[in-house]
C-alpha cells in the first residue's frame, strides 16, 4: 500500500501549493488558505452561498480600505475586487483582458447551458450580442410596449375580481406576470397564467427558478468545478425543461416562418438569423441549438430576475406607506395625462419617482449578488496584468476575479445608512453625486445585461397597473425580517413575500 502514501504526499504538496498562494504574495491582504476561505462546511450544508460569503469578506473591518483581497474558491486562489476605479478598469477600460467568465461549461455535454450568452465563451458571446442587441433598442421596445401593457392590464383584471383584501405571495404572483410577458414579447403567443396557473410556460419557468438540494449542488459544480459536471450529471436545466425549450422555440420559429407576420420580437430575429446562417452554409442543427440557448437565457432571466425585483419593491412599499403613497400619487397623475386606462410609453419613462423606487430596490436587493470574470492574456501580448497603482501584484492567466455587488451596494462609504430603503438616493439632485461603479445591478461595460431595458419596462408597467387601483400592506403572514434563500444563486427571500393587496376604496382601513 506504499502507493497510498505517495498519493497522500502528492495531495498534501498540491494543497500547500494552492492554499499557500496568498501567503507567498504578502502585498495582497488575504484570508487563510483553506477551501472557500475556511467556509467549506457552511457551503456543503447550504447555510450560505458564495454571494453571501463574499459580502462577509467584503465587510471584514480588516479590509475596509483595501482595494483587493486574496481569497480561495473550491480549489484555486482568486481575487475579490473592492476598489470602484479598479472595477471600472476590469469591466470597461481593459475589457479585452476580462471578457470571459470563470466557469467554462462543457458545450458537448450541456449544449444549451454552455452556449447561453451569460455563460458562453467570448467568441460566441460577441456574435450573439451583436446580432441580438437590436431586439432591445428603445425603438423595438416601444413597438413591444402595447403587448406588455395588455399583460399588465391582466393584473388589474385579476385583482378586480378578488375580495377587497386579497392575500398574495408576491414572488409567485409577479413571476406569473413576467412569464406572460416572456410569452408575448419573446415567444410570440398569448398566455394568462395570472388567471390560469396551469399554463405550461409558467410551470416550466417556475421549475427553472426552483432550487432544491440537487439543483443547488448542480450549480455549485457548474460554477466551481465545471469539468466535473459530466461526472455529477450537472446541467443548468432539467431534461424536461430542455425538451420544452427546444420544442417551444422551434415551434415558434416555424410558425413565424410560415405566417410571415412580423411582431418585432425575439422570434423575428431568430427567423432572420436562421436565414443568414443558411446563406452562409452553417450547420443548421448546431446553429439551432445556439438560438435555443439564447432563447433559454432570455426566458429564464426575463422572468425570474424581474419578478424578484418587483416583489422586493412591493415588500418595501408595504413596509413604508409614505413612500407607497408618493408613488401612487405619481401613478394617478400619469394616468390622468393620458386620460384613460393606459399610460403612454413616453409618459411611463418620465415617471421619476417610479425610477427611484426601482433603482433603490435593485440597490438593496441586487438579484445577482456577484460578478465574476477571469483574466485572459490578449493574443499577441506577453506578461501578466498589473494591478498598480492599486496593488503591487500581477494577475496570472486564468485567475478568477470576483466583484461583490452585495458588498458594494451596502458599503457605508458610498451609501449613508445603507440598510434603509430610501428612493431619494436616486433623485435627480442626489443621483449625480453617486459613484456609478458602486451601483451595478445590471453589470457594467460591454458585458452588461443585454435585456436590462426590457426588464425595467416590464417591471414599471407591472407595478403601475398593480398599484393603479390597489395598494399593498403588511399582513399576518408577512415576515418583516426575512432570511435569504441560500440554495439559490439569486438574491431571493426565503419562503416568499406574503402581503395583502387592498382595493383603494378601503385605503383608510
Amino acid at each position: 500500500m506504499w502507493w497510498l502514501g505517495i498519493i497522500a504526499i502528492f495531495l498534501y504538496i498540491l494543497y500547500k501549493a494552492q492554499y499557500g498562494f496568498w501567503k507567498r504574495h504578502p502585498a495582497v491582504p488575504s484570508l487563510p488558505g483553506r477551501i472557500f476561505s475556511g467556509n467549506l462546511l457552511d457551503f456543503l450544508l447550504f447555510k450560505t452561498n458564495f454571494g453571501y460569503h463574499l459580502k462577509k469578506i467584503y465587510d471584514d473591518p480588516a479590509f475596509t480600505d483595501k482595494p483587493v483581497v486574496g481569497i480561495y474558491g473550491l480549489y484555486r486562489p482568486s481575487l475579490l475586487i473592492r476598489e470602484p476605479e479598479l472595477i471600472k478598469r476590469i469591466l470597461i477600460k481593459d475589457f479585452d483582458c476580462f471578457h470571459n467568465r470563470f466557469h467554462d461549461i462543457d458545450v458537448k455535454y450541456d449544449p444549451i447551458g454552455g452556449q447561453m450568452m451569460f455563460y458562453t465563451s467570448f467568441r460566441l458571446w460577441r456574435e450573439m450580442r451583436q446580432k441580438l442587441s437590436p431586439v432591445f433598442t428603445s425603438a423595438k421596445l416601444k413597438h413591444m410596449y402595447p403587448l406588455i401593457q395588455n399583460v399588465a392590464k391582466n393584473i388589474e383584471g385579476y385583482l378586480g375580481k378578488q375580495k377587497s383584501i386579497h392575500p398574495l405571495e408576491m414572488k409567485n404572483f409577479c413571476a406569473r406576470y413576467t412569464s406572460d410577458i416572456v410569452a408575448t414579447t419573446l415567444l410570440g403567443f398569448k398566455s394568462n397564467s395570472l388567471e390560469n396557473p396551469s399554463e405550461e410556460l409558467w410551470k416550466e419557468i417556475a421549475l427553472m427558478a426552483y432550487f432544491n438540494l440537487k439543483r443547488a449542488i448542480d450549480f455549485m459544480v457548474i460554477l466551481f468545478v465545471p469539468k466535473m459536471a459530466r461526472l455529477f450529471r450537472s446541467k443548468l436545466f432539467y431534461k424536461k425543461t430542455e425538451d420544452f425549450l427546444r420544442d417551444s422555440i422551434t415551434h415558434a420559429i416555424k410558425e413565424r416562418e410560415l405566417s410571415g407576420l412580423p411582431r418585432n420580437d425575439l422570434i423575428d430575429m431568430f427567423v432572420k438569423l436562421r436565414e443568414e446562417a443558411a446563406d452562409d452554409d452553417r450547420d443548421m442543427d448546431k446553429f439551432m441549438e445556439t438560438l435555443i440557448a439564447q432563447g433559454a437565457i432570455f426566458i429564464a432571466a426575463g422572468s425570474d430576475t424581474s419578478s424578484t425585483t418587483m416583489s422586493n419593491a412591493l415588500f418595501e412599499l408595504a413596509k413604508q406607506p409614505e413612500v407607497q403613497k408618493k408613488l401612487k400619487e405619481e401613478i394617478r397623475q400619469t394616468f390622468a395625462l393620458d386620460e384613460g386606462s393606459t399610460i403612454s410609453y413616453e409618459n411611463l419613462n418620465n415617471m421619476k419617482y417610479l425610477d427611484m423606487v426601482i433603482n433603490e430596490t435593485l440597490r438593496l436587493y441586487p438579484v445577482l449578488p456577484i460578478l465574476e470574470r477571469k483574466y485572459q492574456r490578449p493574443e499577441g501580448t506577453s506578461g501578466d496584468y498589473s494591478l498598480k497603482p492599486f496593488c503591487d501584484f500581477e494577475l496570472s492567466n486564468d485567475m478568477p476575479i470576483y466583484i461583490s455587488l452585495f458588498g458594494l451596494h451596502y458599503d457605508p462609504k458610498y451609501w449613508s445608512n445603507p440598510i434603509k430603503f430610501d428612493p431619494e438616493r436616486f433623485s435627480p439632485e442626489n443621483k449625480s453625486t453617486l459613484n456609478p461603479m458602486a451601483y451595478l445591478p445590471f453589470g457594467m461595460g460591454p458585458h452588461n445585461c443585454i435585456g436590462s431595458r426590457l426588464a425595467l419596462l416590464q417591471m414599471k408597467c407591472g407595478l403601475v397597473h398593480l398599484l393603479h387601483n390597489h395598494h399593498v400592506r403588511v399582513g399576518k403572514r408577512t415576515c418583516l425580517k426575512p432570511e435569504f434563500e441560500t440554495k439559490s444563486i439569486l438574491f431571493e427571500i426565503k419562503g416568499g413575500i406574503h402581503l395583502e393587496v387592498v382595493k383603494d376604496i378601503d385605503f383608510s382601513e
